[in-house]
């Protein structure tokens, strides 16, 4: 069975039938294998750990395929209940739930090098993790490309990890702007630049041909 994990690009948001034609369907296809695809929107790296190790925890998973999320989202718990809310930039900026919460962590906490540090530690995690298991993974993100402070900052938990670079989606398919014929129209407006929009149906068949081409054509069942 293939794990799937990530934010709304691997949930298949704006996708008018997501269980048919998200990636993870698709790559699924592609092998024969059956799969579960647990990403949500705005889900957080620190959620995308979170949910990820606790599903493995429970069932038997041979693959697992984690789309990493905006690096500068996160969660918090909320008290009393086992329960989270994700906190971003987007629910300050578009008036989300967790608006006033993310204003203040964003204001107040948030700064490049905890953010970076954190991507490290869950990226770092996640691979100790897949690999105590011997469970073969691959993972991909959805930072803009020339987002690169990973360049610039430098942590304990980068220095542990593989230092192997990450497939930026966007750099995959490009930006909604330059490649709309990647991307679904039906919500985003032009004005919100700092969208990034999601993949439309072409879109997705990209994504899951380059993670099928340089990762799970070597678990094809015969």
């Amino acid at each position: 069975m293939i794990l799937f994990d990530g934010c709304s690009w691997t949930w298949g948001d704006e996708l008018e039938d997501k269980e048919a034609h998200r990636f993870s369907q698709l790559l699924s296809n592609m092998v024969n294998m059956d799969h579960v695809n647990i990403a949500e929107p705005l889900k957080s790296n620190n959620s995308i750990l979170r949910t990820t190790l606790e599903y493995c925890e429970k069932n038997t998973v041979d693959i697992a395929i984690i789309q990493f999320s905006c690096t500068s989202r996160t969660e918090i718990r909320i008290p009393r209940k086992d329960n989270y809310m994700y906190l971003s930039i987007g629910s300050v900026l578009k008036n989300g739930y967790s608006k006033e919460l993310s204003k203040k962590y964003y204001e107040n906490i948030h700064n490049d090098n905890e953010e970076m540090s954190n991507f490290h530690k869950n990226k770092f995690l996640l691979e100790y993790y897949f690999k105590s298991k011997n469970i073969p993974y691959f993972f991909v993100n959805i930072d803009r490309p020339n987002k690169r402070l990973e360049d610039v900052v430098t942590s304990s938990w980068g220095k542990m990890m593989d230092q192997k670079p990450v497939k930026s989606l966007l750099e995959l398919l490009g930006n909604r702007f330059t490649h709309p014929h990647h991307y679904a129209q039906g919500r985003q407006k032009e004005s919100d630049r700092r969208s990034r929009g999601h993949p439309n149906i072409q879109g997705h068949k990209i994504i899951a041909e380059y993670i099928y081409e340089n990762f799970l054509n070597k678990y094809v069942i015969g």
